[in-house]
């Protein structure tokens, strides 16, 4: 019986390599290693392959007492991915044809609590006089913990590539967005430096009062601004929020504007979810104050906020109006930084509303979705934590 070729040769070999060499016959010396070292040996007789030898290690690490498993391929296959089985397999019997082929790749299995182990699987084919494959000699490492410090990496990677997007889109919605205004003002003021050197106080006070006009739109759109950014920081501490006391002190706050419209809104029981009280709040707010605005002429609109159902730990929510409704081909860019349908003198906003709802829902877990059809009303649905 011969194994694979050894990389030193035993003449150039150091006296401490020898010496381990022969300690290794000491049972003492090899649970050390076997234990110390490696997270499981196995040993398999490919002349009988229906006989493996897993040691204690294996069982032990993936939760399960080494006493009630059996020595048998079948009881490890049961519970590695079956992905990775195939991948281990078809590099088995590559390493069978070809020695130089390193039977050697990560995979995943099973815990006895349903959680995922992560081990590195290396092995190599001790051969028979004539080369045949005879015995199969293996060794597992725990890479869990390793894996999931790469994956969160990745995750984080990932994140801050999105992030960056995201930024790169704001910086320039943002400067394309406060150009606008910012060259109207200049022009009026233009206009009215103009009229005052001509002597048409008049006119002058007009375009002064655009001017400011354009100003006061400015302004509203910059505290917009500053509302959504604070969305794109350090998340807000998440707490349990009395969802009901909420929506009642939003209704409250905007209590004019109801009175105004005459607008009806009614609100089912909801309950406590968790999250970032400010900014569901302030989501809340806009999508009521959207269903107001945005109302058929000379109608009361009906407003209504309902749970619906939702998945395991969650609460489903609709806001819902009968209000003027949204085009089937705007309805994919109402959640877009800046986007506004209507032109000013029809429906006054910044266009950072629903864009602020949108990532709020994102940071809770949920994506918010619309249901709408032109002179029919809009539907807003989402869901947040319990």
């Amino acid at each position: 019986m011969q194994s694979q070729s050894q990389h030193v040769r035993a003449d150039t070999a150091h006296y401490l390599e020898k010496e381990l060499e022969g300690l290794v016959n000491d049972k003492r010396i090899w649970y050390f290693l076997r234990a110390g070292s490696l997270d499981g040996i196995w040993y398999w007789d490919l002349e009988n392959p229906e006989h493996e030898w897993m040691s204690p290690e294996f069982w032990e690490l993936l939760g399960l007492d080494p006493s009630k498993q059996a020595h048998s391929p079948q009881a490890w296959q049961d519970l590695i991915h079956p992905e990775d089985l195939k991948v281990a397999t078809a590099n088995f019997q590559k390493h069978c044809e070809d020695p130089s082929h390193p039977y050697d790749q990560l995979v995943r299995y099973k815990h006895a609590d349903g959680s995922t182990v992560w081990v590195r699987c290396r092995g190599f084919a001790i051969r028979s006089e004539n080369g045949t494959p005879i015995r199969m000699l293996g060794a597992h490492n725990d890479v869990t913990s390793l894996k999931a410090a790469e994956q969160m990496a990745d995750a984080e990677f990932a994140q801050a590539q999105r992030a960056d997007e995201q930024l790169r889109t704001f910086a320039y919605s943002t400067s394309h967005d406060l150009k606008s205004p910012a060259n109207t003002i200049r022009m009026l003021l233009q206009e009215a430096r103009r009229a005052l050197q001509s002597g048409d106080q008049a006119d002058a006070h007009q375009m002064i009062e655009k001017a400011e006009s354009t100003n006061e739109a400015m302004r509203v759109m910059v505290d917009k601004l500053l509302e959504y950014t604070r969305t794109m920081g350090a998340e807000d501490e998440h707490t349990q929020i009395d969802l009901d006391r909420l929506i009642a002190d939003v209704i409250e706050s905007i209590a004019f504007d109801i009175k105004q419209s005459g607008a009806r809104v009614s609100v089912d029981t909801l309950g406590v979810v968790t999250g970032s009280h400010w900014q569901i709040r302030q989501m809340f707010q806009n999508l009521i104050t959207n269903a107001i605005k945005f109302r058929l002429a000379g109608h009361t609109p009906d407003i209504e906020i309902r749970s619906v159902p939702a998945g395991p730990g969650r609460l489903g929510l609709e806001i819902a109006d009968d209000g003027i409704g949204i085009a089937p081909e705007d309805r994919g860019r109402i959640f877009s930084l800046f986007t506004k349908l209507h032109r000013p003198s029809e429906y006054a906003g910044s266009g950072v509303g629903l864009a602020f709802c949108e990532r709020v829902a994102r940071i809770h877990g949920s994506r918010i979705s619309v249901r709408s059809e032109l002179g029919e009303g809009t539907t807003f649905q989402l869901d947040l934590p319990l």
